[in-house]
């Protein structure tokens, strides 16, 4: 069956090559793309060092209380803090900044790089596209669509924070013996997250529809809905065959990475280092979430290609 349903795509897959191949040509001509995310990273560090500071405050201002818990071997006394209603509000409301702004620099920056790919597929002339395309692309989008971002991000944001007072509620009804109100937010909550999953796919379309259009996010939103609707089939394919190609890049430079760190740490580091398994877990643990950051670049540069290519059709 599965052999059969690719001859019957074989089609779509091969356009899903195609755009695959667009994609990375568009990265070549404008190497700059790929450094974005690290202004990305810079930009939540920068937003996380006062947010974490205020957190802190937030969580050590509270007044301290004893407390006393039994065991089978006596009981021993220990001290928490009492937070008050407010203090409660005030943390979920932290909590609501961080996923808004967070997701917000997420947005902004699919928008750039689906309006520079974009802007090199609707060029004739390849090679006048380059490094500085990206740069008035980023000015463009900063000065006309932030707004786009914002509201797209909005949406996330609100569902996330829902998601985490459905599982304080999980955690408070967790030794209740009400099955029913368990199996209801466990529900609600597998709800929320197909929700926020469905969301993020929509407003990634929806940035690439502003990308091309100029349109106000409800507007791209609309138009992105439809455009899959029409296109089902073909968005799938292409689904699958870019999910396997980042899979296998990021799986390889994972790999890779982390082989030439423990070889220079056994070689260089020998005697220096006890426990030399720890480091290059370490190293594991970066180089996947860099290639998970590059990765979403080259995600999106496919799915704009893809777009510009059913625009260009229709």
């Amino acid at each position: 069956l599965w052999t059969l349903f690719i001859c019957c795509i074989r089609k779509r897959i091969k356009l899903a090559v195609g755009c695959v191949k667009e994609a990375a040509k568009s990265i070549e001509a404008m190497p700059i793309i790929v450094c974005y995310p690290v202004f990305q990273v810079l930009g939540v560090l920068i937003f996380l060092m006062p947010w974490m500071l205020y957190m802190t405050f937030l969580a050590s201002g509270e007044d301290v209380e004893e407390a006393e818990r039994n065991c089978d071997e006596g009981c021993f006394m220990y001290k928490t803090f009492d937070y008050t209603d407010n203090a409660m509000l005030a943390g979920l409301y932290m909590l609501f900044s961080w996923f808004w702004t967070s997701q917000f620099i997420i947005a902004a920056g699919q928008l750039v790089v689906a309006m520079s790919v974009s802007t090199w597929y609707f060029t004739r002339d390849k090679k006048s596209v380059n490094s500085g395309t990206f740069i008035k692309a980023a000015k463009k989008a900063m000065y006309y669509h932030l707004g786009t971002a914002a509201f797209g991000s909005l949406i996330i944001a609100i569902i996330k924070t829902i998601r985490v007072i459905i599982s304080y509620l999980q955690h408070k009804f967790r030794k209740s013996k009400n099955v029913a109100i368990k199996a209801l937010l466990c529900a609600i909550q597998c709800y929320m997250w197909c929700i926020e999953k469905c969301m993020k796919f929509l407003n990634k379309n929806a940035y690439i529809q502003t990308a091309i259009f100029g349109y106000s996010f409800c507007k791209a939103a609309k138009k992105a809905f439809f455009l899959i609707l029409r296109n089902i089939l073909r968005i799938s394919a292409v689904a699958i065959v870019s999910s396997f190609v980042l899979i296998i890049g990021k799986l390889f430079i994972m790999v890779a990475t982390t082989l030439l760190a423990y070889m220079f740490m056994e070689q260089n580091m020998d005697g220096d280092v006890n426990y030399i398994w720890i480091p290059t877990l370490l190293v594991c643990f970066i180089s996947y979430f860099t290639a998970e950051m590059f990765n979403e670049v080259f995600g999106m540069a496919i799915s704009t290609i893809l777009q510009c290519f059913v625009a260009d059709e229709e």
